[in-house]
């Protein structure tokens, strides 16, 4: 099964920005980013990266290009899904903050899994929410959360198994088509409302960075800039991936 190590910039920065809008860069004086040091021993100690050995991947400006980009190594058939992802990134970009949950909910899950992808509105994908999405269209056998230090819990409840944090597990839900899945919400996590179609059970794992140490190297890559939510001073990161990088 191939491995993805999925990359957002804001990881190496001192702080965590939330709720962002728009693409104004962050204050440098206040989100200090990792030195050019440990940026490259956490690249090649941490994920096994290596300048003499690069692997295929892409790096993009906003975190939700990293759908496409394996909808197209899927349709190209470099990769068969379903994959792994090691998702570093100081937020779980599975929905929490936007209404996405209810269109897979009340609708895309309803339909056969190997039919979403093309049945998808691509418009309602976003850098917050791709991960979701993925998962929706049975991309993803397991996701690794490497923690950023001050991370907090962003993983949307409404798409993990029994909506509960406890077996660490996604189990995407569809709804009748019809009932209003953000009104009734309470309902539904509460099972007075039962689900129509539940889909597999995917693991994912939690892994505080000072913990983390991939044991094999990975197929494909994505680093993604988020310029809204990372200072200027951080770009000095994307000429240097780039050196561990094939980009395709």
């Amino acid at each position: 099964m191939k491995r993805i190590l999925d990359i957002d910039m804001d990881f190496f920065q001192s702080d965590i920005a939330h709720w962002v809008t728009g693409d104004n860069r962050l204050s440098d004086d206040y989100y200090k980013s990792w030195s050019e040091k440990d940026f490259r021993e956490f690249l090649e100690v941490r994920c096994l990266l290596s300048k003499d050995t690069p692997i295929e991947g892409r790096v993009v400006t906003n975190h939700h290009e990293a759908f496409f980009f394996w909808d197209q190594l899927i349709n190209s058939n470099r990769i068969d899904a379903p994959f792994k992802v090691t998702h570093i990134d100081a937020h779980s970009d599975t929905g929490l903050g936007d209404n996405g949950y209810v269109y897979i909910m009340g609708e895309l899950i309803n339909y056969p899994i190997g039919n979403r992808r093309s049945l998808l509105n691509t418009k309602k994908v976003y850098m917050g929410n791709y991960l979701a999405y993925a998962l929706a269209c049975g991309w993803i056998s397991e996701i690794n959360f490497v923690l950023h230090d001050d991370w907090d819990n962003d993983i949307i409840s409404a798409h993990l198994k029994n909506f509960s944090y406890e077996d660490k597990m996604f189990q995407l839900k569809g709804y009748a088509q019809g009932i209003d899945i953000g009104m009734l919400y309470e309902r539904i996590i509460d099972g007075t409302i039962s689900p129509t179609k539940k889909d597999k059970e995917i693991p994912f794992i939690l892994t505080p960075w000072r913990e983390y140490q991939a044991q094999e190297k990975y197929d494909y890559i994505v680093f993604c800039q988020s310029p809204g939510y990372t200072p200027k001073a951080s770009d000095f990161m994307l000429q240097i991936i780039k050196e561990y990088i094939v980009e395709i």
